[in-house]
Parts: C-alpha cells; sequence; structure tokens
C-alpha cells in the first residue's frame, strides 16, 4: 500500500493557502512578489506574482516548514450538526431548483443511501437529521464534511452539497484541505481517514 500521508502532505503543501500562518513559520522565505517584464510597446512594467506563489509546495524546506506548522495547528472549526432555516427561506426553497433538501435527496438517491442508513455511521439525532431531510434545518459544514465522507461522495458531489448550503471548501482551513484529498483520492477506508485526521488534528467532524 502506497504511503497516503505522504500524499496527503504532498497534496496539503499545493493546496493551503493560509498564508498569515505560514510565513511566520521558522524556515519559511517569502518569495519575492514583484517582477517586471517588457511590454508590447518595449516598456518596462513591473506585476505582481499571483499568491501562489507564496504555496508551501515551493519552499525548498517544506517538509521542515509542514512539520513545524502541523505541531501549531488547532481544529476551530467547531459548530453544531445544524442550523434552523425560517419560514420566509423553507417557503423560497419549495421554489428553487437545487434547494438543499432536494440536492440532499438526489444524492442520497445516488448513492443508494436511504435517510434512516445515512446517518449511521454519524453522530447526529435522528430527529436532527429528520428535520434536516425535510428542509427544516440546514445541515452545517461540519456535517456535510462527515455525510460525504461516510456516504462515499465525490468531491463534485460534496460541492455541491456546500454551495446549495452557502458553503465552499476554504483552503485556509487545514480541516478542508484534508478533507478535499480524502473525498479526490477516494480515500475512505476508516482507518486511513482517523489517520489522516490524527495527522492534522481534525477532531470537530460527526463521524461515530
Amino acid at each position: 500500500m502506497y504511503d497516503f500521508l505522504v500524499d496527503l502532505d504532498d497534496y496539503f503543501c499545493e493546496k493551503y493557502s493560509n498564508y498569515d500562518k505560514l510565513c511566520v513559520l521558522q524556515g519559511y522565505r517569502m518569495p519575492v512578489m514583484q517582477a517586471t517584464k517588457t511590454d508590447e510597446f518595449g516598456r518596462t512594467v513591473s506585476y505582481t506574482l499571483p499568491s501562489s506563489t507564496m504555496r508551501l509546495a515551493l519552499q525548498e524546506n517544506k517538509a521542515d516548514i509542514l512539520k513545524s506548522l502541523k505541531e501549531r495547528i488547532l481544529d476551530k472549526g467547531f459548530s453544531f450538526s445544524f442550523r434552523p432555516i425560517g419560514l420566509f427561506r423553507r417557503i423560497k426553497n419549495a421554489f428553487v431548483k437545487n434547494s438543499p433538501k432536494k440536492v440532499l435527496t438526489q444524492l442520497l438517491d445516488k448513492y443508494k443511501t436511504d435517510k434512516e442508513s445515512a446517518i449511521e455511521d454519524l453522530k447526529i439525532e435522528k430527529e436532527i437529521w429528520r428535520n434536516i431531510c425535510k428542509g427544516k434545518f440546514a445541515p452545517t459544514k461540519n456535517t456535510i464534511f462527515s455525510l460525504a465522507l461516510t456516504g462515499h461522495y465525490s468531491l463534485q458531489d460534496a460541492v455541491l452539497l456546500l454551495q446549495v448550503n452557502g458553503y465552499a471548501f476554504d483552503f485556509d482551513e487545514e480541516r478542508d484541505v484534508v478533507v478535499a484529498y480524502l473525498l479526490e483520492k477516494k480515500v475512505f477506508a476508516r482507518p486511513m481517514i482517523e489517520a489522516a485526521f490524527a495527522e492534522y488534528k481534525v477532531d470537530n467532524l460527526f463521524i461515530k
């Protein structure tokens, strides 16, 4: 078996974009962000390089810097499993093509999962889940991540479910990068998920 944690580290270095955290780590060397070029009229003009120039993957000693970052990681992504949806929003959602309720139902059907078995591996109360399925409650980002991992969703389907609920992957957050990797690479074996979470101190999801 390939060492997926090494692969995860490489992915993390490519995607992680919290430059405020990176630039204060020992050994991190701030790249030159300004460059010059000659335009079509022969003039020398300056321009700013994209922020991706600051990615950890481009650092010569990225392994040491990543190790230092891991020592400082603290998962601040605590949330409840749901948030209530107001009456007006629920009425409006009834007429929306891709409402949270409709998309969730479509994904449960796509992955051949009924509403009851969908939360067998989740730490979510049945009544709360029923209200999420009815469109009375909205799942939080952590709930969506948990459902996507235990339901073996594709990254694209997870992105869709996040989007209709007002969320998106935020690669400034270590948790989001790790979850994106697991979904993109289809890493769904529980021991591997637990190992990835332990490596990057992800501990606020609702997976049993």
